[in-house]
């Protein structure tokens, strides 16, 4: 009909039943909203997640355009005025952003689908609103046509999804690990590693579709049975910054980032005072005792240098730097060695397995200080006050 009339403005569709779904509360109300021009439509976007659907479409269609775009120069939909933009300055094609409106569609409305009740309210444009959205290219914006076929394949792929007892499971959920150190026990130190950095309780089935180019379908019937064994957890996350607030975020993370260094030594002691020495320059430090039950947490973290003993009761410095090294978290990683034992032999052997650098025991401030600033490009004078840093 919207296509008959050739109408110009914005379809909300609501759940009328919210408060259904696991871990939502009563009365929460699920909101989307689809941009016509023309009887064409121009986006589709709402949903608990629009900016990170947002994201893996530009990922997937236009993975080298960047926005530069402020938040005050952007009238609804902004997802669009971003792609306009790109269009105008030539880094993006018609046909890039027709891809990028269809797939983000597609996904609106497959999560549509899974809501029996759904009410709907037209929002008609002004005439100063449609003369603006008149200068948009036909080229880009999808038809009735093209709008059914997206329909029908959202609503087969919720039949699919349903067929295969995957409706208590939602895309837009979060998989992590419920106990990362039995996995860890289960399988190569590669294929945790690797594991853990998808299923971190931050990439949701959607996003780890998309990295490991599977449909989320087929990713999904295949996570389900460990979902069903316990194994994996499902959890619920929060929708992305504005590509805007992104940008304010990087810039003040590159402003006040403090390195974050890892400490794995087994004595208490020694572990308290580099702890000390390193907190008091400003770093950020953290402790492992437990080498072996600790790389879970090195792989979660990914800390910037690594101080590493060599005398441990499991293992010893010399092959946990090995195995770290092999790796990609950790391959180009500073691994500092600390030991009493300095001689040619022992540091003949520290580089044969990947370290970096030797440190004396028991570590003393000055060094310690000195090879932090060398290998994490820090400059480092000793009269500069503690806690005073600068760039090299």
């Amino acid at each position: 009909m919207l296509s008959e009339q050739k109408a110009t403005g914005k379809l909300t569709l609501g759940a009328a039943s919210a408060g259904s779904e696991e871990g939502q509360a009563e009365g929460t109300r699920r909101q989307w909203d689809f941009y016509f021009v023309g009887g064409r439509l121009l986006y589709a976007t709402g949903g608990r997640h629009p900016v990170r659907r947002w994201s893996r479409a530009l990922s997937q269609h236009c993975p080298k355009f960047a926005s530069t775009s402020q938040k005050a120069q952007l009238p609804e939909p902004w997802e669009y005025q971003i792609l306009h933009q790109g269009m105008v300055s030539g880094v993006l094609s018609p046909a890039e952003i027709k891809a990028m409106i269809r797939t983000t569609a597609q996904e609106v409305c497959f999560d549509i689908a899974r809501h029996p009740a759904i009410a709907s309210r037209w929002h008609r444009y002004s005439k100063i609103d449609a003369n603006i959205h008149k200068e948009i290219p036909l080229s880009i914006l999808l038809s009735s046509l093209d709008v059914a076929q997206i329909i029908d394949k959202a609503t087969q792929l919720w039949m699919n999804w349903q067929g295969m007892g995957l409706s208590y499971i939602f895309p837009d959920q979060a998989p992590v690990f419920k106990s990362p150190r039995n996995v860890q026990k289960q399988i190569s130190y590669e294929s945790f590693l690797n594991l853990n950095q998808l299923f971190n309780g931050d990439n949701t089935l959607w996003d780890i579709a998309l990295r490991r180019k599977q449909s989320v379908l087929g990713l999904t019937r295949t996570l389900h049975h460990f979902v069903q064994q316990g194994t994996l957890l499902l959890t619920e996350v929060a929708d992305s910054p504005l590509p805007w607030e992104q940008m304010q975020l990087v810039s003040s993370a590159a402003n006040s980032y403090k390195p974050l260094i890892a400490c794995i030594d087994d004595s208490p002691l020694v572990a308290e005072k580099l702890k000390q020495i390193l907190r008091n320059t400003g770093y950020r430090v953290l402790g492992i005792q437990d080498p072996m039950q600790g790389v879970a947490t090195l792989a979660e973290h990914k800390p910037d240098l690594i101080f590493l003993d060599v005398v441990m009761p499991q293992t010893n410095g010399y092959n946990l730097c090995s195995f770290l090294r092999q790796s990609t978290l950790f391959r180009d990683t500073p691994i500092i060695i600390l030991t009493s034992r300095d001689g040619l032999i022992d540091r003949t052997r520290a580089k044969i397995n990947g370290a970096t650098d030797f440190l004396g025991k028991p570590p003393e401030e000055k060094q310690v200080r000195e090879i932090v600033a060398k290998y994490l490009m820090m400059s480092y004078s000793p009269n500069r006050p503690q806690g005073a840093l600068s760039m090299a």
